[in-house]
């Protein structure tokens, strides 16, 4: 575990970064919501993802505007989430963004975990326009629950 000083310094290195560990190894991973997402795409390692679109969907579109960016520490790597349609609601252009990182400490956890068995790990909880959050989290790839809920 990182210890609050370690962990106010890489907070303090990344300014718009927050830090949770979503691949549950103990360290710090950075997360933060970009803003041109196209520029961070074209970084060397940057692995694009959009987990919000459906498996059978066979629309790929590349990303641009906001996103998020994750960098894991287990197997250091660099994510890219995206999904142009999703990032493009008023919601993410008008204030605060819709984010909340999720820790194992936090009291929403544990409700989380009860809908989400898969969840080990910190989690991004993110609004949407239907006033319902959805969880992003890491099982070994990026998946997303959508609660079966009206808000």
């Amino acid at each position: 575990m990182l210890t609050r000083s370690l962990l106010a310094i890489v907070l303090l290195v990344c300014t718009k970064c927050l830090a949770a560990d979503f691949d549950g190894d103990g360290v710090a991973d950075e997360f933060k919501v970009v803003h041109e997402a196209e520029k961070v795409a074209k970084g060397a390692g940057v692995r694009l993802v959009n987990p919000w679109q459906g498996k059978k969907s066979s629309e790929k579109s590349s990303p641009k505007g906001l996103a998020l960016m994750i960098r894991l520490t287990r197997q250091p790597q660099t994510f890219l989430l995206y999904d142009t349609d999703y990032f493009r609601t008023p919601m993410w252009k008008e204030g605060k963004p819709p984010v909340n990182v999720i820790t194992k400490k936090d009291k929403g956890y544990a409700a989380w975990k009860k809908q989400v068995p898969a969840l080990h790990a910190d989690a991004i909880e993110l609004g949407t326009e239907a006033g319902i959050d959805i969880l992003l989290y890491w099982d070994g790839g990026w998946r997303l629950f959508w609660p079966k809920e009206e808000p």
